[in-house]
């Protein structure tokens, strides 16, 4: 596990990154020297690829980057293992199966996420109403009013339409940006009545969580801090593990509540963007387990991340054992 570590030498602090690890049964230590001033993410960068380096050619590869906290070697290893099987596990799959596959992890998606903000659909219910999403948009292009449409229905077809903009995001690679959220976020808020002013924009307004004592930022804060966040997640990207930076993002997004609806939908589909950017498989928060998710962002609201950080390397690494893959 790459570290920061430093040497006090006659008084003066020394800091250095270095790996432990285990070579033909004895231990051995590898550490590049930085200096006796704490390093930029910049320097460390630099040093982390000479030790990468050092660490190949005795083949040892390193999987837990030197500013990630919540992450273990033995995390990491089981996190690397679960993005093989599910590697693996579509290689296997024909073409259609395969598309097959992703349908069914996109509506559970799309079912768990918005039943965690109270929407009542099942499965089976968000499929069927995805089932006439071609029909309902074939209709409103001949402006033929569709009629019958619930909110939760539109939700589902919402958050279907994000999913599908995300793919298009992925394809390309896109960098994170407030021009990427606000635009998945006025697909998110599209047809919810009440909510239509707010499509796609920081909120203008305070917002409460019933039973929670956190004071979110107040709206003119909200612009400065989500660009600190998107900043400090780029500055990050590549010295902290992937699940942990998706983790960080997510809670650290909640806990400004950049908009008047939708928060949270868009911190769970931001985090399985950032997850899969890194080759990392794509992750529900299934709707059993809401009471303890819940718990992890009231404690990411004082700024203790370790919590959800352990919640979801837990789920990516349950949810894609060969075992569960294969259901």
């Amino acid at each position: 596990m790459s570290h920061l570590s430093t040497r006090t030498v006659k008084g003066k602090k020394y800091f250095y990154l270095e790996e432990s690890f285990k070579l033909k049964g004895k231990w051995r230590k590898e550490s590049i020297y930085l200096g006796s001033e704490k390093p930029s993410n910049e320097k460390l960068l630099a040093a982390f690829k000479s030790l990468e380096k050092k660490c190949k050619q005795k083949n040892h590869a390193i999987l837990v980057l030197p500013l990630t906290e919540f992450i273990s070697n033995k995390t990491a290893l089981n996190l690397w293992k679960a993005m093989s099987n599910k590697k693996k596990f579509l290689r296997k799959l024909s073409k259609k199966q395969r598309e097959e596959f992703i349908k069914r992890e996109r509506i559970t998606f799309i079912t768990d996420s918005n039943a965690i903000e109270g929407s009542s659909l099942k499965y089976s219910e968000t499929e069927e109403i995805l089932e006439h999403e071609k029909e309902i948009k074939a209709a409103e292009k001949k402006h033929i009013i569709v009629t019958g449409i619930n909110r939760e229905e539109q939700e589902a077809l919402n958050l279907k339409a994000c999913l599908d903009r995300y793919n298009r995001y992925k394809k390309i690679n896109a960098k994170i940006s407030e021009k990427i959220i606000l635009q998945l976020h006025y697909i998110l808020l599209e047809k919810i009545q009440g909510y239509e002013k707010y499509q796609g924009i920081y909120r203008p307004v305070q917002v409460y969580i019933r039973g929670s004592t956190h004071e979110f930022p107040p709206p003119q804060q909200v612009p400065s801090q989500m660009k600190k966040l998107i900043e400090l997640f780029e500055e990050n990207k590549p010295l902290i593990h992937p699940v942990e930076l998706a983790a960080k993002f997510h809670t650290k997004f909640t806990s400004i509540h950049p908009f008047a609806d939708g928060n949270g939908r868009m911190a769970r589909l931001l985090m399985n963007y950032i997850l899969q950017q890194q080759n990392f498989p794509f992750t529900s928060i299934p709707l059993k387990r809401r009471q303890n998710y819940m718990k992890t962002q009231t404690a990411g609201n004082k700024k203790d991340y370790k919590p959800f950080t352990k919640f979801l390397a837990e789920e990516v690494i349950k949810q894609h054992s060969k075992k569960q893959l294969k259901k």
